[in-house]
């Protein structure tokens, strides 16, 4: 009897649970699975049709609308008319790719018997070459993803020049997110996908803030941001989005004191600032959980949104990080997140709060996780001036220095400081209050 290395009926139900309406279920298939886990021609050519859709409008596709997808075959058409919705909660979508890698595994080692079979029947077998390929092959098994790209020989077995070339000659910009703060970019560039992000400040330094400026000028750059707020409301994220993009103060905004005038020049700058968010093909998505959950929980329910970068502010308030063993569920949400990053070449970003001696506060596997770390610890003084300075305990692949950036409490937005200023500053906050912007100049955004 012969092993069964496909199920088509498991592939479908992946497929369909793929077009969930419950983000969360959608979420989990989508990170689980990758191209071959697929074996039929059909479900290989609606899987990718799902992921270019996912690709162009930001989210997975309903399963009505993939029957309605002009790009897609007939044959292709047809096979997905047969699946049925069988993956109805998050453990089923965790069962159902489960199911699918053991038949990805059985092809793998099917394939795997069918090359060395192949090369033993060779008059002149070449044993190295064999047994390279045949230690490979069993790492991409033993995975629960495909891992041809994880590997790279230098010297024997040499298969690092595509590699090299690409370093040398390939236009690699797109691998480094700006994050629009130029006393940090004009440095570093910006942050390289595949990483993890922290950002750590006390208790009212001004995290959030800085987590929406940054959410707002990447997306303005043309880059889907996501921010999770476990703390604030959805309403209350927009009015903090408002007031920053409009530069208008936040107060006025919350307690509906603006005019008549000034209201519409309010709406008249919001406007302006989406249409170039638009134009530049960029998005920023609030995503506010209805209930406690993980940090798996929140990937899995987000992923299918195809992000760039996703901001969690703050990780603290994750379900599952408040018991007695705190440190290490904290370093494991830290190790999650950077792993996440890796695969899906995107940035993550984990808020955290800085202990009295101006520390990651709980856990310091966070920063060891993290590529980069700016914390910064908000005085009386730089709370009245703006003007704080921002360390840099942890810099990977570039220099590790301190900057200056003036945060205003009232719009909630980051700005530059001088450079006169800048030269005062560093060695100690000089107090110099910034007046807010006069709404009746109508200056751009």
């Amino acid at each position: 009897m012969i092993t069964k290395i496909v199920s088509v009926k498991a592939e479908l139900a992946v497929l369909r649970g793929m077009t969930s309406k419950d983000k969360k279920i959608a979420g989990t298939l989508i990170t689980g699975v990758d191209e071959n886990y697929f074996f039929s021609p059909e479900s290989l050519e609606i899987y990718r049709a799902i992921m270019r859709t996912m690709g162009v409008e930001g989210q997975s596709p309903t399963y009505r609308l993939m029957l309605e997808d002009p790009d897609l075959s007939d044959e292709a058409r047809e096979h997905f008319r047969d699946s049925v919705a069988t993956v109805q909660t998050i453990a089923d979508a965790s069962k159902a790719v489960r199911i699918l890698n053991r038949y990805r595994q059985k092809r793998g080692l099917y394939n795997l018997v069918a090359f060395v079979s192949e090369q033993l029947k060779s008059s002149r077998i070449d044993i190295d070459l064999t047994l390279h390929r045949t230690a490979t092959a069993l790492n991409v098994v033993r995975s629960k993803k495909s891992t041809d790209d994880s590997f790279v020989h230098f010297g024997k077995n040499n298969s690092s020049m595509k590699l090299v070339n690409s370093i040398l000659d390939d236009d690699n910009s797109e691998d480094i997110i700006p994050t629009g703060i130029d006393a940090f970019d004009d440095v570093s560039g910006g942050l390289a996908r595949g990483a993890l992000f922290t950002i750590g400040a006390n208790s009212g330094g001004g995290k959030s803030v800085m987590a929406s400026q940054l959410a707002v000028n990447m997306a303005s750059k043309g880059y889907k941001v996501l921010l999770v707020p476990l703390e604030m409301s959805k309403r209350e994220m927009t009015c903090r989005i408002i007031a920053n993009v409009t530069k208008t103060d936040l107060t006025k905004i919350i307690r509906q004191q603006l005019a008549t005038g000034e209201k519409e020049l309010v709406r008249k700058r919001f406007k302006r600032w989406l249409r170039k968010v638009k134009t530049k093909g960029g998005r920023y998505t609030v995503f506010k959980p209805q209930e406690d959950m993980t940090i798996e929980e929140i990937m899995a329910a987000t992923n299918a949104y195809d992000c760039d970068v996703r901001i969690i502010d703050y990780i603290s308030l994750l379900k599952g990080v408040d018991g007695d063993d705190q440190v290490r569920a904290l370093g494991q949400v830290a190790r999650y997140a950077k792993i996440h990053a890796e695969i899906n070449h995107c940035v993550n970003i984990l808020l955290c709060q800085l202990n009295d001696e101006g520390k990651i506060k709980y856990s310091r596997a966070i920063s060891e996780h993290s590529a980069n770390c700016w914390i910064w610890n908000a005085t009386k003084e730089t709370k009245e001036t703006g003007v704080t300075k921002v360390e840099q305990p942890k810099s990977r692949n570039s220099l590790s220095f301190p900057f200056l950036i003036r945060i205003d409490y009232a719009t909630m937005s980051i700005h530059k400081v001088d450079v006169g200023e800048e030269s005062e500053s560093l060695g100690s906050v000089k107090e110099n209050k910034k007046r807010l912007p006069n709404l009746a100049s109508d200056s751009d955004v």
